[in-house]
């Protein structure tokens, strides 16, 4: 394929693939997709576009996500987790999405602004059973529902909790669980009812079945990537995921080096012997972690070949001594499969001392999009499409 400098293919039979085994598994609950940053970097409306009809929400962070969402067609209930500032109130309106409620004066002002247009807005709460950043205090937010469910203009539509280590520290998550239960216990005492419940993200999904209430948000495993414990064998799990998501470069220089010489910024890295430089054009101004810097591979000819110097904005240098057929304009992989050799998301973040999350988020808006269905090309978006998309 020939897309430039750098490109990110994404796999589109993969991304159904994993949906349709979270639904499987799932069986009569919601799913709510996690399609925040960008589709954690696959690309927004794409994505969307691609699953909107299995999707029941979509969850993004900001009402620019929401919004960019409405402008590609997309009619899904969408509902925006993060807490939203109040001078964009009326966005919620005017493009018909659904907001988080976590303190009193968001919702006296989102109950103002219905009034003022004679509308409705469905709402969800967001209650702290242990996360420590946004909700409501979960022992306390009884009366906090109950009081913001009775303004006028606003209907409850859910009330959900948040997991900080349900992949890492299951007691004090079945300790949120129970915290939650209490809550919808008291909120049922107190006539509410009808809304949906929901915690589990995708950890939550796979190591507490019955976290999983009305309604999953599954993000991580949809673009096929497992939490780290079941990456590395410490736990199993009966979906068969597969990646969507490939990064892949190109040599651009070979250069013969002398033992001896330094490669790139500060000098970190010294050729140990005669050596053959390989320039590729991937760097951290693509997303490619500068962390990786003397300690990242990437997939060349079948061969892993490591990187050598520092990451730097738009190139990286490669150590190909040993792969003697390596030649100019050589696809190169730096995350995802190629010659029967695969560099998952979690491996390449244990390298940068980082998350898999954070990898493909990460990945800049300056590099293609590529999706591909059936292994061919179905459309692209590059930089130009991303701020002239419309």
């Amino acid at each position: 394929m020939d897309f430039g400098r750098i490109w990110a293919e994404i796999n589109l039979d993969a991304l159904n693939n994993n949906l349709n085994e979270v639904r499987r598994v799932a069986g009569d609950c919601k799913v709510m997709l996690a399609i925040k940053a960008d589709a954690y970097g696959h690309g927004l409306r794409e994505i969307a576009q691609e699953v909107a009809d299995r999707i029941d929400i979509f969850g993004v962070a900001s009402t620019d996500e929401g919004i960019t969402l409405r402008l590609g067609g997309i009619k899904n209930t969408i509902l925006v987790l993060s807490p939203i500032p109040y001078h964009e109130i009326p966005a919620l309106f005017e493009h018909d999405l659904t907001p988080s409620v976590t303190e009193t004066e968001f919702g006296q002002r989102l109950s103002a602004e219905a009034v003022r247009r004679g509308a409705a807005i469905d709402f969800h709460v967001e209650v702290d059973s242990g996360m420590g950043r946004t909700g409501v205090e979960v022992v306390t937010a009884g009366r906090f529902v109950a009081g913001v469910a009775g303004l006028p203009g606003l209907e409850l539509r859910g009330v959900f909790t948040h997991f900080p280590a349900a992949d890492s520290d299951l007691d004090f998550t079945r300790h949120q669980l129970q915290a939650y239960e209490k809550l919808m216990i008291r909120l049922d005492r107190l006539g509410l009812s009808g809304y949906l419940r929901h915690s589990a993200n995708s950890a939550g999904f796979l190591n507490l079945p019955g976290s999983r209430y009305d309604l999953i948000r599954p993000g991580l495993i949809i673009y096929g990537i497992l939490p780290d414990s079941f990456q590395s064998g410490y736990r199993t799990t009966e979906l068969k995921l597969a990646p969507v998501m490939s990064l892949r470069s190109r040599i651009v220089n070979l250069r013969d080096i002398a033992a001896g010489r330094s490669i790139s910024y500060e000098r970190s890295y010294f050729t140990r012997r005669d050596s053959r430089i390989a320039v590729i054009t991937a760097g951290y101004g693509d997303g490619y972690p500068w962390s990786l810097k003397n300690r990242g591979k990437a997939i060349l000819r079948g061969s892993r070949a490591p990187i050598v110097g520092n990451v730097t904005m738009d190139l990286t240098m490669l150590d190909v001594t040993d792969i003697r057929d390596a030649q100019i304009g050589d696809t190169v992989t730096l995350l995802g499969s190629a010659d029967g050799d695969t560099i998952a998301a979690n491996e390449l973040a244990a390298w940068a001392e980082t998350i898999p999350y954070e990898i493909i988020c990460r990945v800049s808006p300056r590099v293609p999009r590529v999706y591909l269905r059936g292994g061919k090309v179905e459309k692209t978006r590059t930089l130009l499409d991303h701020y002239n998309h419309d």
